[in-house]
């Protein structure tokens, strides 16, 4: 009995203590380089990305709706789905680095902000004509910030694939910006 009770011991003890250094190992091994905290430059491009991209769905969503010219209307839908695309990417990457959508140090909410809330409800209560030329407005100006942003990351970036995918993003953003222009040319927006 004696003997069958140390056996089973030693068996035990045999198959835990692999386990418990494997655990341990795995515990004390550095994060994969895909886990890695990106730089603060990418950090901020990325949440920045991310925001400026959700303010766009959300005030195309509401152009979709309300626009009264059709061109304008095909554009916010057009805004929707790619934007809609490049945030799911953008997401990714923020979910790789454990970027919170509530924000860290260092990092803000991303989320549209107070500023992006009042102008949805600016859009809100206007309509016709005038809809239609203050967002083809909004999306120039959103679309030079954005182009701006993306350029800046290409370029300058320190995360190989932030810059990679900011790279990959930026020629839709340049057409979106071209179109914008030319819509809000349509509209009545000198430029």
């Amino acid at each position: 009995m004696q003997k069958r009770t140390l056996v089973l011991i030693l068996l035990t003890s045999a198959i835990s203590l692999p386990v418990a250094l494997v655990v341990a190992t795995d515990a004390a091994r550095p994060a994969l380089a895909d886990e890695a905290a990106l730089p603060g430059v990418d950090t901020q491009f990325l949440a920045k990305a991310i925001v400026g991209g959700r303010n766009e769905i959300e005030l195309s969503q509401v152009a979709a709706r309300k626009a009264s010219q059709a061109e304008v209307k095909h554009f916010a839908e057009q805004m929707v789905r790619d934007h809609t695309a490049a945030n799911d990417k953008l997401m990714k990457e923020a979910d790789r680095h454990k970027i919170k959508t509530s924000g860290t140090y260092g990092t803000p909410p991303l989320e549209p902000s107070e500023q992006a809330s009042m102008t949805k409800q600016q859009l809100e209560a206007l309509s016709g004509t005038q809809f239609d030329k203050a967002y083809m407005q909004r999306m120039i100006q959103d679309h030079t910030e954005a182009v701006a942003l993306f350029k800046e990351e290409a370029k300058n970036g320190k995360d190989k694939q932030m810059n990679e995918l900011a790279a990959a993003i930026l020629p839709t953003l340049e057409e979106h910006l071209k179109q914008a222009r030319e819509i809000g040319g349509q509209v009545g927006i000198q430029s």
